[in-house]
């Protein structure tokens, strides 16, 4: 597949989507072309663990100092808990208005390292890394960010533009099936209710979308990214 680089033209907010194959030695010089500090948080949660280290050590190649807290897995972990915990620990670390929160993961990782970084010492960068087929077609791109009161979903939140988001079609490849169904589903619901074109061009190579095929699920994304 190419990898291709398209522009979010939203003024000074503007930032870039790359859409990649090759996860390890870009994500790091990615990074450090749009952010302006030293150090980094990677958040993510254990489902997404292997891809978080990978991101870990590409950062820290290309003159980061990072490191990596990991959550349990699941919708639940989007509680202001979980945010409270986020927050110590960047204390801790003596994070800044300079320290990137990197979001290695599906959409529950999204918006919940997006919420903290949007409002951790009124707002620091953020950089979004989604590794489902959902995430990638959703919740990575137009800035939304929140997190869930016991009984009501995303009734906290706000908008909060990443730096950019680094999308590797390579790393749908450890996501199980039923969650890489879901994504489709979702492309699929897009076409049947907006875009006939996209609707037909998922029914024509549906088979190599099971398969995963990189340069089919590279066009799928992009026709998510706004403009």
């Amino acid at each position: 597949m190419n990898q291709q680089t398209l522009r979010v033209h939203l003024g000074e907010r503007s930032y870039d989507i790359l859409v990649t194959g090759d996860f390890l030695s870009q994500l790091g010089a990615f990074a450090r072309q749009r952010a302006k500090g030293n150090t980094a948080v990677v958040v993510t949660d254990e489902n997404a663990l292997v891809h978080a280290e990978s991101a870990l050590h590409s950062l820290n190649q290309n003159g980061f100092k990072s490191f990596l807290h990991a959550i349990r897995p699941g919708e639940s972990q989007k509680s202001l808990e979980t945010v409270s915990g986020l927050y110590d620990l960047l204390a801790e670390r003596s994070a800044d208005r300079r320290t990137l929160v990197v979001a290695v993961g599906g959409g529950v990782i999204g918006d919940l390292a997006g919420f903290v970084a949007a409002t951790f010492a009124r707002g620091i960068p953020l950089l979004m890394v989604p590794t489902t087929l959902l995430a990638m077609v959703d919740s990575s791109v137009g800035g939304k960010v929140g997190v869930n009161l016991p009984h009501a979903k995303n009734m906290i939140g706000a908008f909060h533009q990443p730096i950019g988001v680094f999308i590797d079609i390579s790393t749908l490849h450890t996501l199980p099936d039923r969650e890489f169904r879901s994504g489709l589903a979702e492309i699929v619901k897009y076409g049947v209710i907006l875009d006939a074109d996209l609707f037909t061009y998922v029914e024509q190579t549906v088979d190599l979308i099971l398969q995963r095929n990189a340069a089919v699920i590279q066009r799928l994304v992009l026709t998510f990214v706004p403009s």
